[in-house]
């Protein structure tokens, strides 16, 4: 009888936790998140995310509510959010990605949710951003007294844009422009980073506030630090590029003084010397390696649809002297010819390639993905023949 008791007050007292359990609410982690004025109604925002890593966004507040530049990640958006409305009581109706880095978006759903539009360009469609307005080359949207402008760019990523404010004169880069170290400079290299540079330096003037994506030797930079990191990239790129074509190896770049001078505007490589080899690595990889000579018009009879006998589609396009293999909501590559066959995912420095195949009279007919074992994209990209689809069958 006794036992019994126990069982069944055991019983009542495990429901009991578990109802607790239930019912108390997931604990939200806190970011500190500090506001810069700008004016009444531009503010920026840097999110901490370490002791070392800061990410910025910036608001326009305007007359029923409020425009996020850059929504950060979504475990920040909640402190993101408590801290706007320490600085205004209207809500948060409009989301702006300025790029495909994943802070820029990863937050889009949490603010979706609450009634936010979300915008950016069009090469987010391949990219997990949720989004509700794309654009192409160029955007304009007043709010409030602002004007909001925004420029696709080449460099850094598919989605790079330079975002003006007009009339408070603060420009936002996102990651194509760091204050501490070189940046990844994206599918069109040095010459489409360059591009970009030029391009935000003669929108800008000398009195604008420029924001980086990060918050790294400060919060704003002037023009004529759009020109020097110019300089700096170019000339960094024409030593590596003489270094590798005479037989250098990337450990001994890694050290070399004259590369190091190269780049000593940035005091992170005089106290970290080994980062450098990112940047080699990643310039040699995207400039200097030798690929197989496709012409243009001929690159162009690779694009179409590819399906899988599981449904599944690739597409496959060409754009800005550059092949492209995407899917929506998932990915998008530039490839590397290194043969009419074989491509390899141009900046990346693993295996990760695609195999093109061909009929008997030359046409193109099919691909088949191949990712590194283990890697992030394996389970993401099927390795499987996608044959390609004629018109009618799209």
């Amino acid at each position: 009888m006794l036992k019994n008791v126990c069982l069944i007050l055991l019983a009542f007292l495990l429901t009991l936790s578990r109802s607790a359990v239930a019912s108390t609410p997931t604990k939200i982690e806190q970011y500190e998140i500090a506001s810069e004025k700008v004016t009444e109604q531009v503010y920026v925002l840097s999110a901490a995310y370490s002791e070392t890593s800061f990410i910025n966004s910036a608001i326009v507040i305007g007359d029923k509510g409020v425009l996020l530049i850059t929504a950060q990640m979504e475990p920040v958006a909640p402190s993101l959010e408590a801290k706007i409305k320490e600085l205004t009581d209207k809500s948060i109706t409009h989301i702006f990605n300025p790029a495909s880095d994943y802070f820029h978006y990863n937050a889009n759903d949490y603010f979706k949710e609450r009634g936010a539009e979300l915008i950016g360009h069009k090469a987010l469609k391949y990219t997990q951003a949720r989004t509700d307005i794309l654009f192409d080359d160029y955007f304009s949207m007043s709010f409030g007294d602002e004007v909001l402008t925004a420029h696709h760019t080449l460099a850094h990523n598919n989605a790079q844009t330079i975002v003006y404010l007009e009339k408070s004169n603060v420009m936002l880069l996102g990651d194509a422009f760091r204050t501490n170290k070189l940046v990844y400079t994206g599918y069109h290299g040095v010459q489409g980073h360059i591009d970009g540079f030029n391009k935000a330096y003669d929108i800008a003037n000398d009195k604008t506030l420029i924001v980086s994506g990060h918050k790294d030797l400060k919060l704003f930079s002037q023009r004529k630090e759009l020109k020097q990191a110019g300089e700096t990239l170019s000339n960094f790129a024409r030593i590596v590029g003489e270094k590798y074509r005479d037989g250098m190896s990337v450990a001994d770049m890694t050290k070399d003084q004259e590369l190091l001078d190269a780049v000593a505007i940035y005091p992170i490589y005089r106290v970290q010397p080994e980062l450098i080899k990112y940047n080699i690595s990643q310039l040699i990889e995207l400039e200097f390696q030798p690929v197989y000579d496709i012409d243009s018009k001929d690159l162009q009879d690779y694009e179409g649809q590819y399906q899988a006998h599981d449904g599944n589609i690739l597409n496959v396009s060409f754009n800005d002297g550059l092949l492209f293999v995407m899917q929506e909501g998932k990915f998008n590559f530039a490839l590397n010819p290194l043969s009419p066959e074989k491509f390899e995912l141009k900046g990346r420095t693993d295996s990760s390639h695609m195999l093109f195949h061909f009929s008997v009279s030359g046409q193109v007919t099919g691909l088949s993905p191949h990712m590194p074992k283990g890697s992030y994209y394996e389970q993401r990209i099927p390795d499987l023949i996608h044959k390609k689809l004629s018109s009618a069958q799209r």
